[in-house]
């Protein structure tokens, strides 16, 4: 087993087209970026502190979420893993089902237990990381693209590679929806990306602000949209309404600090935005299932 210890800093990556094979790269930090991010374990487990809870992919699952969400590698059992980033402008102008999309707009990722199918894309991204663009500096195989998707492979090689890495997503959302029938959804069609564009700007500027007093009519300017327009929009599409969803940043920031700092529980309160430290107490315990504290001296 290979351990990483995580600092409590959050590192800002630009997004891009990036794709690895092999065993997994050491973390010092979380990080985030504007991409959304399959993890494919072939063999082994990966550990993760993900929004600032603890989350293992086991061998034969595949995870997909929005990488906009802090996150790092705490350790891993070495084996054959595979990762690929796809730029969440780039995975928008696909226009794929919302019922496939706009779970990724929450705060956790989507895990499926589909060995062949993962078997099956970890093959293929060797092929990629050849025709989208040359090896990953550090070792491994990979391939680094632009925000756009741009890279190094020729023009026709390249296209090919991201139809074939849409079809992949696709894969993977698909069988995602079917493990979680749950999902949230509109009626069962496309989304429009203008719409989606709207949520992800809102949800990220939530990310970027839940740490001060963040009202609706603030998130709503960001997208220019009437507060109770954007109100709905976002639960229609998300699944739970903007309340909420500050409310869960705030607690996956407070969970992040427990977990990484040693600072006092009234300081962690302050720190993620929470206005009372009753509320703070209310809001961890109810997601934790226990206090604070205690979520902090049993998980480390």
């Amino acid at each position: 087993m290979t351990q990483w210890p995580l600092s409590d800093a959050v590192e800002d990556m630009p997004p891009g087209l990036w794709i690895r094979r092999g065993a997994p790269p050491p973390m010092f930090s979380m990080h985030r970026h504007d991409d959304v991010e399959i993890n494919l374990v072939l063999d082994g487990q990966l550990h993760y502190l993900f929004g600032g809870q603890p989350l293992t992919i086991r061998e034969g699952e595949i995870a997909v979420f929005w990488a906009a969400q802090p996150h790092g590698l705490v350790d891993s059992r070495t084996g054959d893993m595979c990762w690929l980033h796809v730029p969440f402008s780039m995975f928008l102008a696909w226009g794929l089902p919302e019922a496939q999309t706009a779970p990724l707009l929450s705060a956790q990722p989507l895990i499926t237990h589909a060995p062949d199918l993962a078997r099956r894309i970890a093959h293929m991204a060797e092929r990629w990381g050849e025709e989208v663009g040359g090896a990953e500096p550090g070792g491994g195989t990979g391939a680094a693209g632009g925000a756009d998707g741009s890279s190094r492979g020729d023009d026709e090689s390249t296209e090919i590679a991201l139809l074939e890495i849409q079809a992949a997503m696709r894969r993977v959302l698909r069988a995602s929806s079917r493990a979680n029938p749950e999902a949230p959804s509109d009626g069962g069609g496309s989304v429009p990306a203008a719409r989606l564009r709207q949520v992800s700007t809102m949800a990220q500027y939530v990310r970027d602000h839940h740490r001060s007093p963040v009202t609706v009519a603030d998130i709503a300017a960001s997208v220019h949209l009437a507060p109770s327009h954007a109100m709905t929009v976002f639960r229609r599409t998300a699944g739970v309404t903007l309340g909420d969803y500050v409310t869960m940043c705030r607690v996956a920031e407070a969970q992040r600090l427990l977990l990484t700092t040693s600072l006092k529980v009234t300081e962690i309160a302050e720190e993620a935005g929470f206005g009372s430290l009753s509320s703070f107490y209310e809001h961890v315990s109810a997601a934790c299932g226990m206090t604070p504290r205690e979520y902090r001296r049993q998980r480390r």
